[in-house]
C-alpha cells in the first residue's frame, strides 16, 4: 500500500476524533528505519522525527538528483547548483559540515568552498538510482553518529541483492532510460542481480549525459556577469555500484563493495566573458573542464553470536577516495592565456562496530546497542597556473594546507520497551576524539578537540492509534579544516584561527504521531541552542586598509520551529473515488545569534507542500499535483553585515506547481512522467541569494528552471 500525505485541518482532526481511538491501521509509522537508532525500527518507536525518502517515492517524483529526492520534505532542503553541482543538505537551519553525510554507513567529507569561482570540493557525488532510501535523522545525532551530526545526519542507503530477489534462488534484470529537459539530460540504469544457493550479487551501472541546467528564460542571453542564463556546460556521468554477499554458515555472512562515480564537464563560461575585475585583469576565452570522481571499497561482517556479550556483531572497514579536479582557461593583459589547475583529494579508512544485545525482564526489555567507530583522512588541495603561451607552470599556494584528520568514538545506547511496549525509553551516551595535524607542522599548530554527548527520549503510546514523543539530544561538530586554516590575502583578508572550539548543540523535541483508516499524522516543535558557534567575524581594517577576517567561536545561537506532515485518504474520509488522496506539509523555522540578535541566515522560509493524487484500484495509473508555496526571506530575516556593506538582497515569495503521472501497462513496464513548474513561475531558492546585493551582477542566473518536464521508462524482470 502507498502511504501519502494530509490536509492541515482534517488531520488535525483526525487526531481527536473518536474514530482514532477506536480503529486499528497500518500507517507510515510503522515503516522500518535505520538511522534512528542504528538497527531496523519502526518509526513509531523513535522519539524523535525521521524522514524517510524511498526508491519508489524518487521514482514517482523522477528525481534526478539528491535535491530533488528530498524537495517535498519538510525541513529538509539542499545547497548548490551552477558548474560545480550541489553542495550538501540543510536540515532546519543547520548545513554543509554541520550535517553528517553517509553513504552505507561511509562517511562522506564535507564540501570545501574557498570562495574562489574556479575551485569547489563538493558533497554531490551520489547516484540516486543506486538508493533503496534517504534516512534523515533530524536535530543534533551525534550520540549515534559523532562529529559533524550536530544538527543532523543522513543515511543514503544502497539497494541489497535482497531488495530486489524474491525468496530461493532468483535473478532480476531491470532497465531504465529517461529524459530530463531541465538538463536536456538522457539517462540509463542497468540493474542486474543473482541468488544462487548461499551467493548474492548485484551490479548498478548508470550513464547521463547532460548539460548544466537551466534556469528561467527571462534572464538576458548574453555574454558577460550580467548573463541571466546558464553557460553552455555539458557533462557525462557514469556510476558503478557491485555488490557480493556470501553466507559462510548459519551465523556468519560477509559482503563486499565496490562502487566507482565518475562525471566529467566542460565548457564556454560565458558569464565570465569581459568581466573585468581591475586594470589589466578583463577575462575573455573563458572555458571550464572538470573531471570529480568518487571511489570506495568496503569489506562487512554479520555475526549471529548468540553469546553472553552480545547477540549480533555488525562490522565493516572501507577505504574511499575522492577528487576534483578543475580547470579553467582564461585570457588577460596581465596573464596572457592560462590555465589555472584546482584539485583537491580526500582519503580516508573507516571502521565500524557495532554490538546487539536483546535483555528481557519480568516488566521490560532492553535492546542495547554499543561498538566503536573510527577513522582516518587526508585532505591535500594542489593549485597550479600554466601560461598557455609558454608552458611554464607555477605551483600557487592553497588556502588550506595539507592535513590528517583521525576521529574514534564508542557509544552505548538502551532501548527499553515497558508497559506492553506502550512506554519505549531510549537513552544514549557517546565520547569523540577528534585530531587535525596539518603536514607543514611549522607552520601550522595542530588542533585537538573531544566531546561527550548523550541523548535521553521517550515515546508513549496512548493506543495504537495515538502517541506523543519527546526528546533531548546533545549534538558536536569539531571545527574543519577550512575552519581552523583557512587563509587568503588578496582583496580581502581571511586569517587562520586555529584555537577554534567545538560547536556543540543542545536539542529539545516534542511531537505527536496519530493514524487511522482514514489518514496519519506528525506535529512536531523543536529548539535548539548552540554553543561556541562557529561564524565569520569581522576584525577591522589592516595597515593596507583592507578588511580583515576570520572565524570565532560566537558565544550563543539559537534556531526553534515546527513541522508538520501527514495525509488524509480521500475516498474513505470524504466518499471521493477509490485512491484519491491528499497530502500536506508544513516547516517553519526561526535562528538568532544570540550575541548580536541577528538572523542565522540559512534558515528557510515557512514552507508548505500541498498535493493532490490518484492511484487506480487496478495500480496501473495515477497522478499526483504538488503545489510548493515559500514564504520570502527579507530584512532581518537575513545577518546584516557587520561592516556597513550592503545589505541582502530579498528572495522573494514563489509559488510552483508539479504534475506528475504513471501508467503501468503490464506488471514489469512503467512508464512515467512530470511537468514541473507548470506555469513556469520565475523564483529564486533562498539560499541562492544568500550574500547577494541590488548590485551583484547575474541574479537572474540564480533562479530556478522554468516549466520544464521529464520522463522515464523502467523495465523489470
Amino acid at each position: 500500500m502507498k502511504y501519502k500525505l494530509t490536509l492541515v485541518a482534517s488531520s488535525i482532526l483526525l487526531a481527536v476524533s473518536p474514530i482514532l481511538h477506536a480503529e486499528e491501521a497500518v500507517s507510515v509509522f510503522d515503516e522500518v528505519v535505520v538511522s534512528g537508532t542504528r538497527s531496523e525500527e519502526s518509526i513509531k518507536n523513535v522519539p524523535n522525527s525521521i524522514a524517510k525518502v524511498t526508491d519508489e517515492s524518487m521514482s514517482e517524483n523522477l528525481a534526478s538528483d539528491i535535491r530533488d529526492a528530498v524537495k517535498y520534505e519538510p525541513g529538509v532542503s539542499v545547497n548548490g547548483g551552477g558548474r560545480f553541482g550541489l553542495n550538501g543538505f540543510n536540515i532546519r537551519g543547520m548545513d554543509e559540515s554541520r550535517v553528517k553525510v553517509m553513504v552505507d554507513g561511509v562517511k562522506q567529507p564535507v564540501s570545501y568552498n574557498p570562495g574562489s569561482a574556479e575551485m569547489r570540493f563538493n558533497q554531490n557525488m551520489y547516484e540516486v538510482d543506486t538508493l533503496t532510501a534517504i534516512e534523515i535523522n533530524k536535530g543534533p545525532s551525534s550520540t549515534l553518529y559523532g562529529s559533524d551530526a550536530l544538527g543532523g545526519a543522513v543515511m543514503l542507503r544502497t539497494k541489497n541483492p535482497e531488495d530486489l530477489l524474491e525468496a530461493g534462488d532468483d535473478t532480476h534484470v531491470g532497465f531504465k532510460t529517461g529524459y530530463q529537459s531541465a538538463a536536456e539530460s538522457f539517462k540509463q540504469t542497468l540493474t542486474l542481480a543473482n541468488r544462487t544457493g548461499d551467493l548474492e550479487t548485484l551490479l548498478i551501472y548508470t550513464h547521463v549525459d547532460g548539460n548544466e541546467t537551466k534556469v528561467h528564460k527571462d534572464g538576458a542571453d548574453i555574454n558577460g556577469p550580467d548573463r541571466g542564463q546558464a553557460d553552455p556546460y555539458s557533462y557525462r556521468q557514469d556510476n558503478v555500484l557491485a555488490k557480493a554477499f556470501y553466507q559462510v554458515n548459519d551465523t556468519n555472512r560477509v559482503g563486499v563493495t565496490g562502487e566507482y562515480f565518475t562525471r566529467q564537464a566542460e565548457g564556454r563560461l560565458l558569464s565570465k566573458e569581459g568581466y573585468e575585475m581591475m586594470p589589466g585583469y578583463k577575462y575573455t576565452n573563458n572555458y571550464g573542464v572538470d573531471d570529480d570522481y568518487r571511489i570506495r571499497l568496503g569489506l562487512e561482517h554479520e555475526w549471529l553470536a548468540d553469546n553472553v556479550a552480545f547477540d549480533t556483531l555488525k562490522w565493516q572497514a572501507n577505504w574511499q577516495k575522492i577528487k576534483s579536479d578543475h580547470d579553467t582557461q582564461d585570457h588577460t593583459d596581465a596573464k596572457g592565456l592560462r590555465n589555472r589547475n584546482r584539485n583537491g583529494v580526500n582519503n580516508s579508512y573507516q571502521l565500524d562496530a557495532q554490538f546487539d544485545k536483546e535483555l528481557a525482564f519480568a516488566s521490560s526489555r532492553h535492546q542495547l546497542i554499543y561498538g566503536l567507530t573510527g577513522s582516518k583522512e587526508n585532505f591535500v588541495l594542489n593549485y597550479t597556473d600554466t601560461n598557455l603561451d609558454t608552458g611554464v607552470p607555477n605551483e600557487k599556494g592553497a588556502e588550506i594546507p595539507e592535513a590528517d584528520s583521525t576521529q574514534w568514538g564508542i557509544f552505548l545506547q538502551d532501548q527499553a520497551f515497558m508497559f506492553d511496549d506502550a512506554f519505549v525509553v531510549t537513552a544514549g551516551v557517546r565520547y569523540d576524539s577528534f585530531e587535525s595535524k596539518p603536514i607543514d607542522t611549522t607552520k601550522y599548530p595542530d588542533h585537538k578537540s573531544s566531546a561527550f554527548t548523550g541523548k535521553l527520549g521517550a515515546v508513549y503510546h496512548f493506543n495504537q492509534n495515538v502517541s506523543t514523543f519527546a526528546q533531548f539530544s546533545q549534538g558536536f561538530k569539531a571545527p574543519t579544516l577550512q575552519d581552523l586554516y583557512y587563509f587568503y590575502g588578496m582583496g580581502a583578508v581571511y586569517l587562520p584561527n586555529p584555537n577554534l572550539k567545538p560547536e556543540e548543540s543542545q536539542s529539545y523535541e516534542l511531537g505527536l504521531r496519530a493514524n487511522n483508516q482514514l489518514g496519519d499524522l506528525e506535529l512536531v516543535g523543536f529548539y535548539n541552542d548552540y554553543k561556541n558557534f562557529i561564524a565569520e567575524d569581522y576584525v577591522g581594517k589592516n595597515v593596507d586598509n583592507k578588511d580583515v577576517y576570520t572565524k570565532k567561536n560566537i558565544g550563543k545561537a539559537k534556531i526553534y520551529g515546527a513541522e508538520f506532515k501527514g495525509n488524509l485518504y480521500l475516498d474513505e474520509a470524504l466518499g471521493a473515488p477509490m485512491g484519491t488522496y491528499s497530502r500536506l506539509s508544513l516547516a517553519y523555522a526561526k535562528g538568532e545569534n544570540k550575541e548580536t540578535g541577528e538572523a542565522i541566515e540559512t534558515v528557510a522560509p515557512l514552507t508548505a507542500v500541498l498535493g493532490l493524487g490518484y492511484d487506480a484500484p487496478s495500480e496501473k495509473w495515477g497522478s499526483v499535483m504538488s503545489i510548493t508555496a515559500v514564504a520570502s526571506k527579507k530584512g532581518d530575516d537575513w545577518e546584516k553585515p557587520s561592516n556597513g556593506a550592503e545589505a541582502n538582497i530579498e528572495a522573494p515569495s514563489y509559488t510552483v506547481v508539479d504534475l506528475t503521472a504513471y501508467y503501468r501497462p503490464t506488471q514489469d513496464l512503467t512508464l512515467r512522467a512530470g511537468l514541473f513548474n507548470a506555469f513556469d513561475e520565475k523564483y529564486w531558492l533562498y539560499q541562492d541569494l544568500n550574500g547577494i546585493t541590488e548590485s551583484s551582477k547575474g541574479i537572474d542566473r540564480r533562479t530556478q528552471p522554468g516549466r520544464n518536464w521529464g520522463v522515464n521508462l523502467d523495465y523489470a524482470f
